[in-house]
C-alpha cells in the first residue's frame, strides 16, 4: 500500500479548509442579501441554498435555522460596530468629541456596508431582541464606559453611572438609524451632530426663552 506523504495530507487539508471557508462565505453572502431584500421572517433555507449555490447538505453542515445564520450576520455587524467606533473614539480629546466620533463611525460604518440600513431595517424586532443580551453590545458599552472615564472621571461621575450612561448612548444610536432606515432624512454628519448635542445638552438647546 502506497502512504500518502505528509506534505499531500497537508495541501489536501488546506483544500478542504478553503473550501470550507468559501462555503460558509457562500452561505452567509447569500443570506444577508436574502436578509436584506425580504427581512429574515420571510425568508427560507431554500432560498438561502438556491442562491448560495451550496447543497442543502453542506448548508446544515453549519447552520440548522435560518435564525442561526441571522444571528452570526447580526452579531458579526455588532462586532464591527464595536471595533470602528472604538478605534475613532480613541482620537478623541474632549467628552463631545468622544460622542461625534462615535456616533460619526458607526453612522458612516452602516451606510457604507451594501444593503446594511436594508438589513436593519427589515428585521428590527429581531435586532432589539438581540442587541441587549449580545457579547459585542456589552462590551462595546464597557468600552465606551472607559472612553467617558478619561473626560469624566470618578468621583464626578461614578462607574456604574458611567455603565448606564454608555448604554443610554449606545441605545439612542441604534434607534437612530432604527428611525432612519432606508430613506434617511439627514445626512449622517447631521445626524451624528444630533445624536451629540442631544446627549451633551438635552432638550435645554430646544426650550424656548
Amino acid at each position: 500500500m502506497t502512504k500518502t506523504s505528509p506534505s499531500r495530507r497537508y495541501r489536501a487539508s488546506e483544500k478542504r479548509t478553503a473550501t470550507k471557508l468559501q462555503n460558509r462565505a457562500a452561505i452567509e453572502a447569500a443570506a444577508w442579501d436574502i436578509f436584506c431584500t425580504i427581512g429574515m421572517d420571510a425568508a427560507n433555507i431554500r432560498e438561502i441554498v438556491n442562491r448560495s449555490g451550496v447543497s442543502p447538505g453542506t448548508f446544515y453542515n453549519y447552520f440548522r435555522t435560518k435564525e442561526a445564520i441571522f444571528e452570526v450576520l447580526s452579531q458579526n455587524l455588532l462586532e464591527r460596530i464595536r471595533s470602528e467606533t472604538q478605534a475613532e473614539r480613541a482620537k478623541a480629546t474632549s467628552a463631545e468629541e468622544l460622542l461625534y466620533l462615535g456616533y460619526q463611525s458607526y453612522l458612516n460604518l452602516v451606510q457604507s456596508i451594501d444593503g446594511a440600513l436594508d438589513f436593519i431595517d427589515r428585521n428590527q424586532h429581531h435586532i432589539r431582541s438581540q442587541l441587549y443580551p449580545s457579547p459585542a453590545i456589552s462590551g462595546l458599552a464597557a468600552d465606551l464606559a472607559q472612553d467617558l472615564h478619561r473626560f469624566v472621571p470618578s468621583p464626578a461621575m461614578s462607574r456604574q453611572d458611567r455603565l448606564l450612561a454608555s448604554s443610554i448612548i449606545i441605545a439612542a444610536g441604534a434607534e437612530a438609524v432604527f428611525h432612519v432606515g432606508e430613506k434617511p432624512r439627514m445626512s449622517t454628519e447631521s445626524l451624528g451632530k444630533f445624536l451629540t448635542n442631544f446627549m451633551m445638552r438635552g432638550l435645554s438647546e430646544w426650550q424656548s426663552g
